[in-house]
């Protein structure tokens, strides 16, 4: 890779890292699930991402339910609130990914990644109320990224 691209490469990254916001959903292809999921950005930290799933639900699957605990940590979201959702759903965050924002970035160059929308304060603010009273996290992933 020439200079003149590695640049570009990495001025259109940190535009990108720039522009994230905590509440913005992307919509990507992950391995082993057979179809594109919904995941939202909860928390930033400089040089990484944390999301708070990989997941928004149009269903809590049936094994989630048989579990107080996993139940407890599915967050509702409207659907009619967001043009990305076409129906009430869940969030996730029983299932938080953490990645590294170069592994992001890779995702949006190869386009198996989109940003389709960004949730509301109310909405995020109940997600991450969750994941920090969840007890999943470290003392230090919560200074991290919240």
């Amino acid at each position: 890779m020439g200079q003149e691209s590695l640049l570009g490469r990495q001025n259109a990254s940190s535009l990108l890292q720039a522009s994230l916001s905590k509440g913005d959903v992307f919509l990507k292809k992950f391995e082993r699930i057979e179809h594109k999921k919904f995941f939202v950005i909860a928390g930033l930290s400089q040089d990484k991402v944390y999301a708070c799933s990989v997941y928004i639900n149009s269903n809590i699957p049936d094994f989630i339910f048989k579990k107080q605990e996993l139940l407890s940590l599915q967050v509702p979201i409207k659907g009619a609130k967001y043009d990305f959702l076409k129906h009430d759903s869940f969030v996730s965050c029983n299932t938080q990914i953490k990645f590294d924002f170069s592994e992001f970035y890779n995702w949006f160059e190869s386009k198996n990644c989109t940003c389709v929308g960004r949730l509301d304060e109310e909405d995020l603010s109940n997600i991450q109320t969750t994941l920090i009273d969840s007890g999943l996290l470290t003392q230090n992933e919560l200074d991290l990224y919240f």
